[in-house]
């Protein structure tokens, strides 16, 4: 009886050495796969689709990427590659997260797909690669490293939540074709009469007080301003 081969995906690769790039290997079918994924979503990526844009039969790629969840989990990986983590912890740790946050955010409106992941922990080496740098950048504060986690991730939690919400709306608008102007437009002789019919006082006051077209970039840094005070009183406080 022979072992099983590991199924994790980067255990597999492990033992494929290091030798001249192919012209199909997992990391020409990993960018194949992305192109597809930034043009027409995620869901348009499957081993046919990308196989048909590298012109081989969907079966040469299972021999290199055994499965649909491993070729995701390379694409994943190999988008947090772009992230610019140079110079890297900086010494001021507040700079760092919220540089962190703000490259994250990037990322993902450059790959609005990979909103799908990065939920369970991975092991690919860019993983392996964010997480390291961001824990150090919270290390030297006296935090043991359950608090190092909380810190790093409560302000990843909030940015991945925020730029969610951008991309929802983004995808409504494509959606609908209706953009949040011409959405207010529309839901307004409603929204009229309720306010008229119902107590709602705090809604009345977003209506009239809040700002109509707030610009997206000026509260993402206000409320990350506002996580990161958070987080640093939550430390100071040990």
């Amino acid at each position: 009886m022979t072992d099983d081969p590991p199924r994790v995906i980067w255990a597999r690769l492990s033992g494929q050495g290091r030798g001249p790039a192919r012209v199909l290997d997992h990391r020409a079918i990993t960018a194949a796969a992305i192109a597809i994924a930034d043009e027409h979503g995620i869901d348009a990526v499957s081993m046919r689709s990308v196989a048909g844009r590298m012109g081989h039969s969907a079966m040469a790629l299972y021999r290199h990427v055994g499965s649909k969840d491993d070729l995701t989990e390379l694409m994943y990986d190999a988008v947090l590659g772009e992230l610019d983590l140079s110079g890297m912890p900086s010494g001021d740790w507040l700079t760092d997260l919220a540089r962190l946050a703000r490259e994250t955010r990037r990322l993902h409106h450059a790959h609005p797909w990979i909103a799908r992941f990065g939920h369970r922990p991975t092991l690919g080496p860019n993983a392996q690669r964010l997480r390291e740098i961001g824990l150090a950048c919270v290390d030297g504060l006296g935090l043991d490293i359950d608090a190092m986690m909380d810190a790093v991730s409560t302000v990843l939690h909030f940015t991945r939540g925020y730029v969610g919400q951008e991309l929802g709306e983004r995808e409504t608008q494509e959606r609908t074709g209706l953009d949040l102007a011409a959405y207010q437009l529309q839901v307004g002789p409603y929204l009229s009469q309720l306010l008229q019919d119902a107590d709602l006082p705090y809604l009345e006051r977003v209506v009239r007080e809040a700002e109509d077209h707030p610009d997206p970039d000026a509260v993402f840094e206000r409320r990350l301003a506002m996580v990161l005070d958070g987080v640093a009183a939550r430390i100071d406080r040990g």
